[in-house]
């Protein structure tokens, strides 16, 4: 297992979990936002990261480049 790959997976879990439950807040009936409710979960989670340098940091802390 690569080094650190826990903490990353540890963090972005809770990253995913917080923009999940805040979609969960949106008054929308029907099954179908399932589907797209995850989608933009991983979708606006990774935005963010990137919005904040978060992805470079890692990447630069961790491999180098």
């Amino acid at each position: 297992m690569r080094d650190g790959l826990l903490m990353e997976s540890v963090i972005v879990g809770f990253s995913t979990l917080i923009v999940g439950s805040v979609l969960m807040l949106m008054p929308i009936k029907g099954i179908w936002f399932a589907y797209v409710g995850t989608f933009l979960v991983g979708f606006i989670t990774h935005l963010l990261w990137e919005a904040v340098g978060a992805n470079k940091w890692f990447c630069e802390t961790k491999f180098g480049s």
